[in-house]
């Protein structure tokens, strides 16, 4: 329905929050349609519309024949809520890069009862629904909607709030707000009877004004306050300006980035702020907008629309923006010397490297030549065994130096085919193809200019088999090794009968905790992983991947995830409350174990060499 977004730029002194303002490119205008219908297929009229891009929204309604349409709008992310009083909310999240007529359905609705409260568990009178994610479909920007006639979602004066409208059986991700406090993010809330708790701890005022060139203040500007890591960005808090360029927002003590951003000027550089008791003030100069412009074409000469693209100097990331429909670019930059970085849509990449230096000199404007894009290679190989070991077996490909690694699973000759989906950062990327039966890999590089195929003999090698510290795991279970494996107790189970691990003696069983909802890029490898293994022992017999799922997870929603995620080994639902999860001492997910033939703990820090462990099991 709507393009995928491109996946983000990957840097680690990335400094701007994804879903940054869209620079407007003077394209012809897109329009976003659609027809509104109830679980039996009529139309509903009278449905409440919004449409929000840049946390600018436009508002209408749907007609007699339950259509509705909004005109003028750009390429750019695009928030669509649907809301008619009887009705679940409907909707859809994504990037609009051409005119779009949708087909939504109107389902029953369910309320999702919540209790806000203080870290002391005094209730919270007040506290407000900031955003919202409805079933990992779509987003509702409540704030912004409020003022355009979305139902203000506000707790009463014993802290408790039902939120209305919420498709029964899903689940709601939202973000609490209140003046006092904090923004508390709820990464997971299942529409149930049961009213759930959230708890809002105390802010640190941050105030200040951003202002423009001239020193006068800047409406409307966004201000995000956020912090970096190993994983990424966190926001902690975003905030508008009032009509005076002002702001006033809280956050948890601690050291933070700052920015503001406004499509009509350019945003200065991430300024740090150390939060401490007292509160902070940080002022914020916007910089004198420089242009730079491109085209971006396809292959066939044909335009690319909603490629994403920024701008970044010295290791920082100051601009983004999307092409438009015609492939037209335009990014407002203060800084004069920096690089284009360019993220292709899937199964594209840029002739050289994805990033053009670029030098403005005394211009305020730059035009770039046409950036042509390229498909992405596919590359066609051979693992070769050394001379006189049997055929038998497969090989499993993964990369090494991708952010998120890619795995093939070759035929029993050897035969395997690499597919990216995206562009690599560099021009080269380093493989391991690893036998799945034997202690035979080979590590080898393809280059993304590089055209025939990729021929390997793999070589013999010795297994990793050390203890490595505890400390170092995401949860210690080495108090667990070499004992009888605590028992696997579900409620619920997919892709099988009902499993015991006293079913399971003679198997060495991969035992995965993990969460359907957790979507980090961890979780995304792991499960990654764990496909590859489930399809390379199909069939040998002394081989099980066994999921545990998180107990917090309804049947259905499980059901959901692994049809999504494509997972097609054993899964089961802890049961209530988290036996299995406990009896591991699994706090933190996911995680993976590895039980040998008689049953027992033997392996629990698997990251990067959980291949080799399992054949070294096999082998006992």
């Amino acid at each position: 329905m709507w393009k995928p977004r491109p996946r983000a730029m990957t840097n680690a002194l990335v400094l701007l929050c994804l879903l940054c303002p869209c620079v407007p490119v003077l394209a012809a205008p897109l329009s976003l349609s659609g027809t509104v219908r109830d679980g039996e297929g009529q139309p509903v009229a009278g449905a409440e519309v919004w449409v929000t891009q840049d946390r600018r929204v436009r508002r209408t309604r749907t007609d007699e024949a339950g259509r509705f349409g909004v005109a003028d709008l750009s390429v750019a992310p695009t928030e669509l809520v649907v809301l008619k009083e009887g009705h679940a909310l409907a909707g859809s999240t994504g990037l609009l890069t051409q005119n779009r007529d949708l087909e939504l359905v109107l389902t029953p609705a369910a309320t999702l009862p919540l209790r806000v409260t203080n870290r002391e568990f005094v209730p919270v009178p007040g506290a407000r629904v900031r955003s919202m994610v409805i079933s990992d479909t779509f987003s509702v920007p409540v704030e912004d909607l409020v003022p355009e006639g979305f139902p203000s979602l506000r707790t009463n004066d014993k802290g408790e709030l039902d939120i209305p409208a919420v498709p029964p059986g899903g689940f709601v991700k939202l973000v609490m707000a209140h003046i006092k406090y904090a923004d508390s993010s709820v990464a997971y809330l299942p529409v149930q009877d049961r009213r759930r708790d959230i708890q809002l701890y105390e802010g640190i005022p941050v105030r200040g004004r951003v202002t423009g060139v001239d020193g006068a203040g800047v409406a409307a500007a966004r201000v995000s306050i956020f912090q970096t890591g190993v994983e990424g960005q966190r926001e902690a808090a975003e905030v508008l300006t009032d009509p005076e360029g002002f702001y006033n927002t809280r956050v948890p003590d601690g050291p933070y980035w700052m920015t503001a951003r406004h499509p009509d000027h350019a945003s200065p550089a991430p300024v740090s702020v150390d939060v401490k008791e007292g509160g902070a003030v940080q002022d914020l100069a916007m910089l004198a907008p420089r242009d730079l412009e491109g085209r971006v074409l396809l292959p066939d000469r044909t335009p690319c629309p909603g490629m994403r693209l920024g701008y970044r100097v010295g290791g920082v990331l100051y601009e983004e923006t999307f092409t438009d429909d015609r492939g037209a670019f335009r990014l407002r930059v203060g800084v004069p010397d920096g690089e284009l970085l360019l993220a292709p849509p899937p199964g594209f990449r840029t002739e050289d490297l994805p990033r053009i230096p670029v030098q403005f000199g005394d211009a305020m404007k730059v035009r770039l030549p046409d950036i042509r894009l390229k498909e992405l290679p596919r590359f066609a190989g051979r693992a070769v065994l050394p001379e006189g070991t049997p055929e038998e077996g497969r090989v499993i490909v993964t990369s090494l130096d991708l952010p998120s690694p890619v795995r093939f699973l070759s035929n029993p000759e050897g035969r395997f085919e690499i597919r990216l989906d995206y562009q690599p950062d560099q021009n080269t990327v380093t493989f391991r193809a690893e036998h799945t039966l034997r202690f035979l890999r080979k590590d080898f590089t393809v280059r993304m200019d590089q055209t025939g195929g990729v021929e390997i003999t793999l070589e013999p090698f010795d297994p990793d088999l050390s203890e490595r510290p505890a400390d170092l795991a995401r949860n210690n279970l080495s108090p667990l090794l070499g004992k009888p494996a605590p028992a696997v107790e579900c409620s619920d189970w997919f892709n099988t009968q009902p499993l015991s691990l006293d079913a399971l003696r003679g198997k060495v069983v991969v035992l995965h905790f993990w969460g359907g909802f957790d979507n980090s890029p961890f979780a995304m490898a792991q499960l990654a992983e764990l496909r590859a293994v489930y399809d390379a022992y199909q069939g040998a017999g002394d081989v099980l991947v066994l999921g545990i799922h998180d107990a917090s997870s309804e049947a259905d929603e499980i059901q959901e995830y692994l049809g999504r995620l494509d997972v097609r080994f054993p899964v089961g639902r802890d049961a209530d409350p988290f036996v299995t999860f406990t009896g591991y001492g699994i706090v933190a997910i996911p995680h993976t174990v590895l039980l040998d033939k008689k049953g027992e703990p033997r392996f629990y820090q698997t990251e990067g060499r959980l291949l080799e462990l399992i054949k070294a099991l096999r082998r006992e």
